[in-house]
């Protein structure tokens, strides 16, 4: 392999970009992504670590969803080699468990792409024919503030001196993320203090829990109003009635059949929830009981072969 310099501005086509590629990037990838630098600076690690990037491809829109570190080794001359085995391992792996993501190219830290970079994204073609380059510069002031250090790369083929050539060109992104995500993301960003001892989520949902005893206490107590006062136990009081009727027809109808359905369907699901979840108490039970088992079994056939054994005559 030839020698490679550090040659930035013959990489990169300072053009604009026409390809109308749609790519997000979910927040699981940003959190390997500063999970991997925050490793790198303290190991004090060199060079910048490599990693493939996972998701979906549907024509022109791409999602990122994961990422895993790539195995490399550096060469004499200071380019890069994919460790293939490793590689091939690693995607027979991830496609076991997703099995709809695909290589949709890697990513490193560095300040702008190079012809290390060219070098790597040749190695990468024979798996994605155009993969992204996404690169974190964690010394870049991100314009405006609340935008991310990164840049996203197509990677493409131009004509230079009348040679083809692998460039890269600037793409667009945006951060998405779905309900799930956005609950764990939040899980994990608002971490408590020890004193605390837990995540705001946790306080959000206490205090959801809090309100619902409220309402479930304060609805039995006018329900025993009510009934007190037809049984006489208390005096009618006109006023307060009327405004329990006008509270009760201010609320929506339950009595459908759409609601029927869709409030069966969603208890159906709770139940499956909890039984699954019984299931795997269980099945994880037993599983101790196996090996506790096999623990005492192995034991005794230990003594029993120490021992001598008796014969038919004593």
């Amino acid at each position: 392999m030839a020698a490679v310099n550090q040659d930035t501005t013959s990489v990169v086509l300072n053009q604009p970009n026409n390809s109308g590629l749609l790519i997000a990037i979910h927040p699981l990838t940003l959190l390997n992504i500063s999970d991997h630098f925050t490793r790198t600076v303290i190991q004090q690690a060199s060079p910048g670590p490599i990693h493939a990037l996972l998701g979906i491809q549907s024509g022109r829109e791409v999602e990122i969803f994961n990422s895993y570190e790539l195995q490399f080794a550096i060469q004499s001359d200071g380019s890069i080699r994919i460790l293939e085995e490793y590689f091939i391992t690693k995607q027979e792996q991830f496609r076991q468990v997703f099995p709809s993501y695909d290589f949709l190219g890697w990513y490193t830290v560095g300040r702008k792409p190079s012809m290390i970079d060219i070098d790597v994204l040749q190695q990468l073609m024979s798996y994605n024919e155009s993969p992204l380059f996404l690169q974190l510069d964690p010394n870049e002031i991100p314009t405006p503030a609340r935008s991310l250090p990164i840049t996203v790369y197509e990677s493409i083929v131009d004509i230079v001196d009348g040679q083809p050539q692998p460039m890269f060109i600037k793409a667009a992104y945006k951060v998405e993320t779905g309900e799930a995500e956005r609950i764990a993301v939040d899980h994990v960003a608002h971490a408590a203090t020890h004193q605390e001892g837990e995540s705001s989520l946790v306080s959000h949902l206490s205090g959801q829990q809090n309100a619902i005893k409220m309402l479930d206490t304060r609805i039995k107590l006018l329900h025993e109003y009510l009934q007190d006062s037809v049984n006489g136990k208390v005096p009618k009081d006109h006023d307060l009635e009327r405004q329990i009727s006008s509270l009760c027809n201010r609320l929506p109808t339950i009595s459908g059949q759409a609601f029927e359905e869709e409030f069966m369907t969603e208890y159906n699901d709770v139940l499956l929830t909890s039984y699954l979840a019984t299931v795997t108490k269980g099945i994880h039970a037993m599983s101790d009981m196996v090996d506790k088992f096999n623990v005492v079994a192995n034991q005794n056939s230990h003594h029993g072969q120490g021992r001598p054994r008796r014969g038919m005559m004593g």
